[in-house]
């Protein structure tokens, strides 16, 4: 399994607090069955830098990787580096932007607003598959279905040609599932992440969503999911 959204850096944003405690995420995650976990901290255009962001990013990885040697050690699943991007005006347009895909990649985790989205949202995310020609991932989509009044916003998003990420726990909530089943059965492109940020309230989940996609929609769906996330990173899907 793959773990699309995480915040598993220690001390770079409202995640881990410290190496300790992102040790414990990555050895609970590993016992799940996760080989991959992409460490995606939040990006706020307003408050940071590409620049600084990257910088940040590396110093907090560096501390993890002195204090676990995971890539040595088969007890932690593997970490892939990104951002969860949140959304600003004119993001289509931004410079640098394709600093913050995922590693090796060209996708980028992107946050909409928790807010009725407008056209120039969605323009905004045409532009960055059309033109800037990046492969667009909506972070925790079923989040997002309560803000949207304008019906018609929220279906022309929906038609677009991006990955939807869902969080593991979506299926602790009706309105949440009722999201994800229509994606499920409009066949349109998913991929899972925990969107853990510590090992009490939000820890590694993403075992819970698996079980959930198998037991409701089968063990095929499952394949689907994760086929698509190798896809993605460009690991071999044989």
């Amino acid at each position: 399994m793959i773990d699309f959204h995480s915040h598993v850096l220690p001390g770079i944003d409202d995640g881990s607090s410290c190496e300790e405690e992102s040790l414990d995420m990555l050895r609970i995650a590993k016992s799940q069955g996760v080989i991959t976990m992409l460490a995606t901290p939040h990006f706020y255009a307003q408050n940071n830098s590409v620049g600084h962001f990257l910088k940040d990013r590396e110093k907090s990885f560096n501390k993890l990787k002195a204090c676990t040697e995971y890539m040595k050690d088969d007890a932690y699943p593997a970490i892939k580096l990104g951002a969860e991007v949140c959304y600003f005006n004119g993001i289509g347009q931004a410079r640098e932007l394709e600093k913050l895909c995922i590693e090796d990649t060209d996708a980028i985790l992107l946050e909409l607003p928790f807010t009725q989205w407008n056209k120039f949202v969605l323009q905004d995310v045409i532009m960055l598959m059309e033109e800037r020609r990046l492969t667009v991932i909506l972070a925790h989509i079923e989040r997002f279905y309560a803000f949207q009044t304008r019906k018609k916003i929220w279906k022309e998003m929906l038609e677009l040609p991006v990955i939807f990420q869902v969080n593991a726990d979506f299926h602790d909530n009706r309105k949440k599932r009722k999201v994800v089943k229509k994606l499920i059965e409009n066949d349109k492109p998913l991929i899972l992440g925990s969107d853990c940020h510590n090992v009490e309230n939000r820890k590694p989940n993403l075992i819970s969503g698996y079980d959930y996609i198998s037991d409701k929609y089968g063990k095929k769906m499952v394949e689907q999911i994760d086929n698509l996330g190798r896809e993605v990173l460009g690991f071999d899907t044989k």
